[in-house]
């Protein structure tokens, strides 16, 4: 651990500081992910009932049938994208809380952001402009369609699982791009991979659960 982290870590509040230990006990080592979720103020982005439980290794409720990521699953899936991809543009499948998105926001130069559910939308969107983060385009739309003007992003992560790939989304991933999703398989697993042409090299994998993928959107 570098000074500079320990140094924050003893100005962090003691549930901030448990989370990062126990991410540092999973193997996140990328220390400026890791200052960025000790400051992070977590309990906003979840259900109010909920917001002691913030810090803690467990998925949340945040509405609508939907949950946030136990932070060690979010910050494996930002430690592989820091690791991996070229930090330009990334396109996010499933906004939820918006969490995962600001974190992005802090490494990529531009974020495109799919969500829906339209008050998951509404409210991701809302509190991101209330912490000034500027480099977030959000979209209530269905991710399996992509996003609808045809960019090329450098990264996409897939915050819901299914059993493939949704042809748009890989049409729009660069040549040596990476693509972060969960895989649901005999083992439900979360993979990263790198784009080779028209094949993909599996870099990482790890075990999973994930909500599911689904078509369409929700106007409510």
């Amino acid at each position: 651990m570098s000074a500079a982290l320990d140094e924050l870590l003893k100005r962090t509040q003691a549930r901030s500081k448990q989370m990062i230990q126990h991410l540092q006990a999973q193997g996140v080592y990328e220390e400026s992910l890791l200052e960025l979720m000790a400051t992070l103020p977590r309990h906003e982005f979840v259900e109010p009932a909920f917001s002691h439980l913030a810090y803690s290794p467990t998925p949340l409720p945040i509405g609508r049938n939907q949950t946030i990521s136990q932070p060690s699953t979010v910050a494996i899936m930002t430690q592989w994208l820091l690791q991996y991809a070229r930090l330009g543009r990334v396109l996010e499948v499933g906004t939820g809380s918006g969490y995962q998105t600001c974190l992005l926001a802090h490494f990529f130069n531009k974020v495109h952001t799919i969500e829906r559910q339209k008050s998951l939308y509404v409210q991701a969107q809302a509190r991101l402009k209330s912490m000034s983060i500027k480099n977030v385009e959000f979209l209530h739309g269905d991710g399996h369609l992509g996003w609808p003007q045809k960019i090329q992003m450098d990264a996409i992560i897939v915050t819901a699982m299914a059993s493939k790939v949704p042809a748009a989304l890989t049409d729009m991933l660069k040549e040596g791009g990476i693509l972060i999703m969960p895989i649901a398989d005999d083992v439900p697993t979360i993979g990263c991979w790198r784009r080779v042409g028209s094949k993909w090299k599996r870099l990482e994998a790890a075990p999973a659960q994930f909500v599911p993928l689904l078509e369409g959107k929700i106007d409510a």
